[in-house]
């Protein structure tokens, strides 16, 4: 092997190596919110349609928690838009420090987030949605002042679309919010499987 033959594969590999680095960061930019670091919206398309055939094919549930936080509009009016950036980056570290490792973190809107829980019943997701909003009321995301989320529940029902466990998800979330905020509420699809399930 020559030198020029030494060079010319030295230059292939570290080619090689940028565009691997490259297709990485990508890949990653299409499937993350750049502020947050959370998966986005693209992204859980993917990963609700992955459930959805896993409970079809095997029962596994899954459930949906959608939260936001309450009165976010505020911070950015009164504190600033960096104020805001930082209490949603501060949410999201607190968020993914909580979950079980397959959980998944979404941003699917401004302040909103949602937190696939495969796996999870609606009494597991229950019990982890009333923890973390618990722990948010407790932490300092914004210096010297508490916050507060609301959360909607959903668990995943055979034979239920995407789109219709999402919006289970956002009317719990509505009703909590309704409810006077920083609460838990779960969806009244899961409610009446609840009660469909105690009767037999």
């Amino acid at each position: 092997m020559t030198a020029a033959d030494v060079v010319i594969a030295g230059f292939v590999v570290v080619t090689f190596l940028v565009l691997c680095i490259q297709q990485r960061t990508l890949k990653e930019q299409a499937t993350t919110d750049p502020l947050t670091g959370a998966f986005n919206r693209r992204h859980l398309d993917c990963r609700l349609q992955a459930a959805i055939a896993r409970r079809n094919r095997t029962g596994e549930p899954a459930s949906l928690l959608l939260f936001d936080v309450d009165h976010f509009k505020g911070i950015n009016d009164t504190m600033g838009h960096a104020a805001g950036d930082q209490v949603l980056k501060r949410l999201v570290a607190l968020v993914t420090r909580r979950a079980r490792k397959l959980d998944v973190l979404f941003r699917v809107g401004g302040e909103e987030f949602l937190l696939l829980l495969p796996g999870s019943a609606h009494d597991g997701a229950l019990t982890v949605a009333e923890s973390l909003r618990h722990a948010i009321a407790v932490a300092d995301l914004l210096h010297g002042r508490r916050l507060s989320v609301s959360i909607g529940v959903s668990e995943l029902q055979r034979g239920q679309s995407a789109g219709a466990w999402m919006e289970d998800a956002d009317a719990a979330l509505y009703r909590a919010k309704q409810g006077g905020r920083n609460r838990v509420d779960l969806s009244r699809t899961a409610l009446a499987s609840m009660v469909r399930a105690a009767q037999q």
